[in-house]
């Protein structure tokens, strides 16, 4: 898909590709934001850029030098592939992750706002931290996803905080006039069976286990032999912290598309006996390596379902399972996941369900 700004005109696609043409990598936000920054940029700009999904963005301001602050993994793959298709350099292309600092101050940002308010907030404050006095933080949004919540939050780290008319369903929250705040870690504590289990701001069910994930927590076993295990998409690292608790000679390895997730997997679980991948897919790990892979694979992907994502995980964790090794995972009963597994297993089979949820076993 094109797009011109400035006078220069860019192709950004949505990166991996998929077969709905009718799915663009940016929204009306995305080009109100840069319709309300141009007139205000010049070359000495020094722009932020937070949860820039598809590089669309970026890629516009490349001329600015950005920095692109990013969660997923995915993110980062989608930014250098759109980089690429423009031919831009690669040296203008500056990546900082979560909780990690901007080694310099900012005076404008951009944060597009993601369905998690804490994730929203955790990337708020990174951009606070590094604005200079005089700075001004853009939020762009659709108004079908507004939430009084966010104006709250943003009160926390803004005396000035104001909404934008809206055009074509979207609308700019624009934040000047920062505040002094604690720079406390944004962490949540979860309780679960007398255990405290830690986690960054951002990361998926933040006040619970997920209820899927606990289903499958009480029917995990892990078999004697069953020496190296992969924990995929990870999240907080409880099913890892499981398979640790039961079998603490096994190898475990970690692997989830948000860094918040692996990070928070760190605080949890014995990390001498860890390995943590930060990826979104399998492409990094060899052939018949797994004698176990459990897994809660996700299907949400902010405002989206995308049942593509974890249909590709499956034949990467084919790949990855030793002869006769075994995939355990767990999954809402209206996905069906029964038939796509069949294609790439020799055995499957659903060991338990209820009305919400099945648990599957697959046998190389």
């Amino acid at each position: 898909m094109n797009f011109e700004f400035q006078g220069n005109l860019y192709k950004v696609n949505r990166f991996p590709t998929n077969n709905n043409n009718s799915l663009l990598p940016w929204n009306t936000g995305d080009v109100l934001a840069l319709s309300y920054l141009s007139p205000l940029l010049n070359k000495d700009s020094k722009i932020a850029i937070a949860n820039d999904d598809y590089g669309f963005l970026g890629v516009n301001l490349n001329l600015y030098r950005p920095i692109n602050i990013l969660n997923n993994k995915s993110q980062e793959y989608a930014l250098e592939h759109n980089w690429k298709v423009n031919n831009l350099n690669d040296s203008s292309r500056k990546i900082n992750y979560c909780l990690e600092s901007i080694s310099y101050k900012i005076n404008f940002g951009i944060l597009r706002i993601p369905k998690s308010i804490d994730l929203f907030e955790l990337y708020l404050k990174q951009l606070h931290e590094s604005l200079e006095e005089g700075g001004t933080i853009i939020c762009p949004f659709m108004t079908k996803y507004f939430t009084p919540q966010l104006i709250k939050v943003a009160e926390k780290y803004f005396d000035h905080v104001i909404q934008s008319r809206a055009e074509k369903k979207a609308r700019l929250i624009i934040l000047s006039q920062k505040k002094e705040v604690l720079s406390d870690l944004l962490i949540r504590s979860i309780n679960y069976n007398n255990q405290e289990i830690r986690q960054y701001f951002g990361v998926f069910s933040a006040d619970h286990i997920d209820y899927a994930t606990q289903y499958l927590i009480e029917r995990i076993d892990i078999k004697f032999n069953e020496k190296k295990i992969l924990d995929l998409a990870s999240g907080n690292g409880i099913l890892a912290k499981v398979a640790q608790d039961l079998s603490p000679e096994s190898d475990v390895y970690l692997l989830d598309d948000s860094y918040l997730a692996i990070e928070s997997s760190k605080l949890n679980i014995n990390k001498e006996k860890a390995t943590f991948i930060h990826d979104n897919t399998l492409n990094q790990l060899e052939d018949n390596l797994f004698d176990l892979v459990i897994s809660n694979p996700p299907f949400h992907f902010e405002y989206e379902i995308n049942i593509s994502v974890p249909l590709g995980m499956f034949t990467q964790v084919e790949r990855c399972l030793k002869p006769n090794g075994r995939f355990i995972l767990v999954a809402n009963t209206h996905l069906q996941y029964k038939v796509h597994l069949e294609n790439k297993f020799s055995r499957v089979k659903i060991i338990d369900e209820n009305k919400k949820y099945r648990v599957y076993e697959c046998y190389k």
